[in-house]
């Protein structure tokens, strides 16, 4: 019947309201929600996840070392708010700053106790374990890793006594899947050569 309303037409009519409404809204307000967040024309997007390469790793470093981990103690602060550990490294190649054959540093999270903190992103350290490691100083602290995870690296002795950098590091950011500096004479080489000036 013509002009008669049902409670189900009714709500269907309100229902398509609703949406051309929304939809009318959305396309009205797309031009400023796809500016926002937009770096500047002028400059390159930088993915805020992405690894820092190589170049900005040694320039942010005051201490580049490679070398085997012999011992780490986890504490609490003072405030007992947080955990940090102590990572004990005996020197087998220096790169930048670092001049002694033991290096400490620490890194956010460990076990005190029967309580156990992690911090994301973080370097893992294991007794044993032989890396590679970006050190950046704080006054009157230790250092700390270099860009959390990002600044150490696992090595592995080959066959033929190389030591690779696992993993590598790309020759530049665009070429993240070839690797242009994958074992410690790599990255000696980078450090007399094209990276030099960083490495002071």
């Amino acid at each position: 019947m013509r002009g008669v309303e049902t409670p189900g037409t009714r709500a269907g009519r309100i229902a398509a309201l609703a949406l051309l409404t929304a939809g009318s809204l959305l396309a009205a307000g797309s031009p400023a929600l796809a500016q926002r967040g937009q770096p500047p024309q002028h400059e390159p997007f930088r993915n805020p996840y992405a690894w820092p390469g190589l170049a900005e790793l040694v320039e942010h470093s005051d201490t580049i070392v490679a070398g085997e981990v012999l011992d780490m103690r986890s504490a609490w602060t003072a405030d007992r708010r947080e955990i940090f550990t102590t990572v004990t490294l005996r020197t087998e190649r220096r790169f930048k700053g670092g001049g002694r054959n033991l290096v400490r540093f620490r890194v956010p999270g460990g076990t005190v106790g029967d309580t156990r903190m992690t911090a994301t992103h973080s370097a893992q350290f294991m007794v044993g374990e032989r890396a590679l490691v970006f050190l950046t100083g704080e006054s009157g602290r230790l250092p700390r890793v270099t860009s959390g995870e990002a600044g150490k690296r696992h090595l592995r002795t080959d066959e033929d006594g190389t030591d690779r950098i696992l993993p590598g590091f790309a020759l530049a950011e665009s070429d993240a899947g070839g690797l242009g500096f994958d074992t410690l004479d790599d990255l000696a080489d980078a450090l007399s050569g094209p990276l030099a000036a960083l490495s002071r």
